[in-house]
Parts: structure tokens; C-alpha cells; sequence
């Protein structure tokens, strides 16, 4: 027998068998936890959306809570000013977005360079690491995530998640499944040149979050 063939076997045995099927119900089982789960990443209720911000803005993102979506409009014309941004917004096609913006005007599209704020709609985040997942696709274009030199993003209360176990489990459930998926923590940063930390290197220069719910 191989080395190849051993590890095989060995994956066989681990997943009852190795099939297909053994797999996908394996994958399945949300209450079948196969390794320990950190604290942080255990939280439940308004405590894991309150580790979410507290994760969100140590990494020099920026996090506002909105009651619906109905009051982003107003909450966006907001940071749009405060940040001395044109009253502009670019997004995919989600129906979320489909919304009167008031005095914010609204294109549709994939992200371009000349874009001064993009928004998104994140699929689920984390508060174990305050990290926004994003699937890329017409309705959210991977493009506005990097493009935009301000990305905003809209994500719903109950769609943070504690951790990557929950994370992904939820995702299964979902049966999401984009060309790509962008696990985004704060801002675009280095610290290639000369070790010193630059927001905005290869992306956007900030981040600001609607958690709405």
C-alpha cells in the first residue's frame, strides 16, 4: 500500500467511511463539534453583536447601528458628509438597496476606480474576529468591495455569527456559493514599506459597518 493509499484510508476511517454521502451528513451535523471552540467565539445575543464592534473598530473600521434598513439612507447622507465625501453611492443590484436615497444619488454597477464610496451587503460576519464575509456575485460585485476609496457595508444583527464554525455552518445552510468569498477585517493595510502600518495599501482607506437590526 502507498503512503497516498494510507492517508486515504485514514480519511475513510475518520469520516465513517469516506463517502460522499458520510461527508455531505457530516458537514451537515451542526451540533457535532469536531475540535474546541475559543470563548470568543461562543458569545451569544447582544453580547456577539456588541464583540462584534468592539472587534470591528480595534481594527480602525467604523460601526453604526441602524433600527431597519429604511433609516440607511439618512444614516449613509450622514457619513457621507461627516466624512467630506460627494452625496454618491455605488452598489450592486441587492434588493436591498432597491430604496428611495433621498438626497444621495445611486448608480448601479460593478466598482470602478473613480468611485469615491461603495456599499455592500455582507452575507453573515463574525464577532469572534470582527470580520465582514461577502460573496461576490451581480447583486454585491467583488469590485466595490476594493475599488471604492470608502467602503460601506450593510450587515444584519442576526446574521453575525460568533465564530467560523457558526459561520460556516450557516453558510451550508444557505447553499451559498459565489465565484469568491471575501472575508474583509477593517480597512486595507501594510506595514510592507519600512514597517510602517498604511491604511488603504491595496484597497479601500476605510471601512464603515450598518449593523442594522
Amino acid at each position: 500500500m502507498s503512503a497516498r493509499d494510507n492517508i486515504l484510508a485514514r480519511i475513510r476511517r475518520a469520516t465513517g467511511g469516506g463517502d460522499a454521502v458520510a461527508v455531505a451528513v457530516r458537514l451537515g451535523q451542526r451540533d457535532v463539534q469536531l475540535a474546541p471552540v475559543p470563548a470568543q467565539a461562543q458569545t451569544q445575543g447582544e453580547a456577539r453583536i456588541t464583540q462584534f464592534i468592539e472587534k470591528a473598530t480595534a481594527v480602525d473600521a467604523t460601526v453604526s447601528r441602524l433600527a431597519s434598513l429604511d433609516d440607511l439612507p439618512a444614516a449613509l447622507a450622514d457619513e457621507l458628509r461627516q466624512r467630506n465625501l460627494p452625496a454618491a453611492i455605488r452598489t450592486g443590484s441587492d434588493p436591498a438597496f432597491a430604496r428611495d436615497w433621498g438626497t444621495v444619488e445611486h448608480s448601479i454597477g460593478i466598482g470602478r476606480l473613480v468611485e469615491p464610496a461603495t456599499l455592500s451587503r455582507a452575507e453573515l460576519a463574525m464577532a469572534e474576529t470582527g470580520t465582514l464575509v461577502l460573496a461576490s456575485g451581480p447583486e454585491n460585485p467583488v469590485t466595490l468591495t476594493f475599488l471604492g476609496e470608502t467602503h460601506f457595508v450593510v450587515v444584519a444583527a442576526a446574521d453575525i455569527k460568533a465564530g467560523f464554525e457558526d459561520m460556516w455552518a450557516d453558510w451550508r445552510e444557505r447553499a451559498l456559493d459565489p465565484r469568491t468569498v471575501n472575508m474583509v477585517t477593517g480597512p486595507s493595510r501594510s506595514a510592507d514599506i519600512g514597517q510602517t502600518l498604511q491604511l488603504g495599501a491595496h484597497g479601500p482607506v476605510a471601512l464603515h459597518v450598518f449593523v442594522v437590526g
